[in-house]
């Protein structure tokens, strides 16, 4: 991954607001192979930011940030790997998600609506995290293959490895290197 990527963060705020989160860690593309944390970088954390896709969840303090991501990442982790959820995590991620229950209410015109009693942005992710892990998320969640990725997606075809067109090229490049 180049440089002028990790500024642009192409994949941020473009899929689901729980991979806008998880998919802050860039993997093997730090010194040393080592793995990048944009939220350790207050540059890359300023970018991200700028880039993530949910307003409210970009505002929140980098403690709260990091205490909601390592629950996210383990659960995604677990369903890329097609692994059942960590007992821990996923009471952890009910916990933090009973935090912010949702009424259902009828409007006017008989239109069922979704709306939080109480604004809490980590527990309404955490939320969307449980929904897609079970819904749309289940069986299509995957990591990225391609050398100093890493990044999780929701695959669109059973034989995508790669996040982006981009990270393909990458990895087809790597392997005729080797």
């Amino acid at each position: 991954m180049t440089l002028r990527e990790f500024y642009e963060m192409p994949w941020i705020g473009h899929e689901h607001p729980v991979f806008d989160l998880t998919n802050t860690v860039v993997i093997g593309a730090g010194p040393g192979r080592g793995d990048v944390d944009f939220l350790a970088d207050p540059e890359l954390t300023a970018a991200w930011r700028e880039r993530a896709g949910d307003r409210a969840l970009a505002q929140q303090p980098l403690g709260a940030l990091r205490t909601i991501r390592a629950p996210l990442r383990a659960a995604v982790e677990a369903q890329a790997n097609g692994e059942p959820l960590p007992g821990r995590t996923r009471e952890e991620l009910n916990g933090l998600a009973a935090r912010a229950p949702v009424a259902l209410r009828l409007d006017a015109d008989g239109d069922l609506r979704h709306e939080e009693t109480v604004h809490d942005v980590g527990a309404a992710l955490a939320r969307e995290a449980l929904v897609l892990l079970a819904g749309e998320g289940r069986g299509r969640i995957r990591r990225c293959d391609a050398p100093s990725c890493g990044m999780y997606f929701l695959r669109t075809r059973r034989d995508q490895a790669w996040c982006s067109v981009a990270c393909g090229n990458r990895a087809r490049a790597t392997r005729r290197r080797v």
